[in-house]
C-alpha cells in the first residue's frame, strides 16, 4: 500500500471518529495495525500530515490533531480534492470567497501592470479554448490556465502561488462543471470580455465581468452540494 492510499484511509478515519483539535489520536503502532500497513509507510503518511499542519507528533506523548479548519496548510485542500473527499456547502462557500479575494486583487493589478506578453498568453489560451469547444472537448485545463494567467499578469508572485493551490484543488470539480451544456460557451464569452477590459486598463469593467463570472460559478456549485452540509445559520 502506498502513502497516498494510507492517507485516503487516515483522514476519513479521523473525521468519522470525531476527534477534536488538541485530542490525541491512536499511536503509530495502533494505526499501522488498523490499516494493515508497514510502520515505514505509515510514518511517511503521518509526516505528510504533519508537514501540512494537520497532525502534531509530540515526543514521549503521542500524535495530536491540530485544528484542520484554521491551521492546516492550503496543500491540505489540494490533498482532500485528490483523495476525492466530499465537499460541503461551507467548503464551497469558503473556496469561492478565497478565490474571489485573490482574483479581484489580481485583476485590479493586471489592469495596471499587464504586459504585451501577458495579453499574448491570454489570447493563446482563448484560441485554444474556442478550438476545444468547437470540437466538443472539455475546457477544464484551459479554464485553469486562463485564471492563472490573470494572476500572473498581476505581477504578484504570492497571488500566483495561492491561486495555484485553489486550481489544483478544483480539478475534479472543473471537469464536472464543463461537462454540462452551456457552461463552456458562457465561460469563453466572459473570459473574452475580461481579457478585453484588462487590455484597455478598464478596472471597473474588468471587475464587473469578473464578479458576474464568479457569481455564475458560485451559484452552480451551491446548487450541487447537499443543503444539509451548509454552515449553520446560513440560508
Amino acid at each position: 500500500m502506498e502513502t497516498q492510499q494510507v492517507l485516503a484511509r487516515i483522514l476519513p478515519f479521523i473525521r468519522e471518529r470525531g476527534y477534536q483539535p488538541g485530542e490525541r489520536i491512536p499511536s503509530e503502532r495502533e494505526l499501522a495495525e488498523r490499516f494493515q500497513v508497514s510502520r515505514g509507510i505509515l510514518r511517511e503518511a503521518l509526516a505528510t500530515l504533519e508537514a501540512m499542519r494537520v497532525l502534531e507528533r509530540r515526543p514521549q506523548s503521542g500524535i495530536y490533531l491540530k485544528d484542520i479548519a484554521t491551521e492546516a496548510s492550503l496543500d491540505m485542500v489540494v490533498l482532500e480534492s485528490d483523495l476525492g473527499m466530499p465537499v460541503s456547502a461551507a467548503d464551497v462557500l469558503d473556496l469561492n470567497q478565497f478565490r474571489s479575494m485573490l482574483e479581484i486583487q489580481a485583476v485590479t493589478l493586471a489592469c495596471q501592470r499587464r504586459t504585451e506578453q501577458d495579453m499574448d498568453h491570454l489570447d493563446l489560451i482563448l484560441t485554444a479554448s474556442r478550438a476545444r469547444h468547437a470540437a466538443g472537448q472539455s475546457l477544464s485545463e484551459q479554464d485553469a490556465q486562463f485564471h492563472m494567467a490573470l494572476c500572473a499578469a498581476s505581477g504578484n508572485r504570492l497571488i500566483q502561488r495561492a491561486a495555484n493551490s485553489f486550481w489544483l484543488a478544483s480539478r475534479a470539480r472543473r471537469e464536472q462543471y464543463f461537462s454540462e451544456p452551456g457552461n463552456a460557451k458562457r465561460s469563453i464569452t466572459q473570459h473574452t470580455a475580461l481579457r478585453n477590459a484588462i487590455a484597455q486598463g478598464d478596472t471597473g469593467k474588468a471587475l464587473d465581468v469578473l464578479n458576474q463570472h464568479l457569481g455564475n460559478v458560485e451559484r452552480y456549485w451551491m446548487g450541487h452540494v447537499q443543503p444539509a452540509n451548509a454552515r449553520p445559520g446560513q440560508d
